[in-house]
């Protein structure tokens, strides 16, 4: 207390702060269109969530939009991709041999898109599908450990994105990529955002803690999606669930 009555509030730096009247002033600049990975969607080398409650369909929709950017597909159809390129889909619960249905079927039933297949066999390297179910690589799916270091796998998938230059990497669910006694979530949302790549954490659990500091979040709702951007406020489109593949709503 003796300090604090000795210092005078002009050599307090924290009074060189006082009030919002930089922030007021400042204006607010939202994404280029060019800077989106999905046009007016999701930005390039943002954080974004997909969450649900109790409707079947996030790892389709994740599949959906990964596709999008691998292949230069809309997104349902509607939101074209600004940026296509590399995607590293890791799943931790499904698979090889689900993932590779999942995949089938919606090449199957995207019939939307002329010469989808040419789309494929020229950008085959675009979608790499990662099952840590199966293929263990001898790591586990954390990418931090409880400390909040971060672990071989994150090594992996830093090193991997650096150098394909993904435009987008996707964790489902992302729940399995950190310990569950990680005391500060905000260790992961640094490391993520140490990779150059849009990141998609696709939530097994509604509203989890881990998801409030994204720049988009998306809910599967019973009638469509609904988007929380930062940038554009919320904004829900009509899809349904058809033969295993979400659409546009008519």
């Amino acid at each position: 207390m003796a300090i604090a009555a000795n210092l005078k509030i002009e050599e307090n730096p924290f009074s060189g702060k006082l009030g919002i009247k930089e922030w007021q002033s400042r204006q607010f600049t939202p994404p280029k269109p060019e800077e989106y990975l999905i046009d007016k969607l999701i930005p390039a080398n943002a954080l974004v969530s997909l969450q649900t409650s109790d409707i079947f369909g996030k790892t389709t929709l994740a599949t959906q939009l990964a596709m999008s950017v691998a292949f230069g597909l809309p997104f349902l159809d509607r939101y074209p991709c600004l940026q296509p390129g590399k995607v590293l889909f890791i799943n931790a619960r499904d698979t090889d041999e689900d993932s590779h249905r999942r995949f089938k079927r919606l090449v199957r039933e995207w019939r939307s898109v002329p010469q989808l297949s040419s789309r494929i066999d020229d950008n085959i390297d675009n979608f790499t599908h990662i099952s840590l179910f199966d293929e263990c690589f001898g790591v586990s799916p954390h990418l931090i450990d409880v400390s909040g270091s971060m672990t071989k796998t994150y090594a992996y998938l830093h090193q991997f994105s650096e150098y394909y230059k993904c435009k987008l990497i996707v964790l489902d669910p992302v729940e399995d990529f950190f310990p569950d006694n990680l005391k500060n979530i905000s260790e992961l949302y640094l490391k993520l955002r140490q990779i150059n790549s849009t990141v998609l954490l696709v939530a097994d659990r509604s509203r989890n803690e881990a998801f409030h500091k994204v720049e988009v979040g998306m809910s599967i709702l019973e009638n469509g999606l609904r988007i929380h951007s930062d940038y554009l406020g919320c904004l829900d489109t009509g899809m349904s669930m058809g033969a295993g593949i979400w659409l546009p709503a008519s």
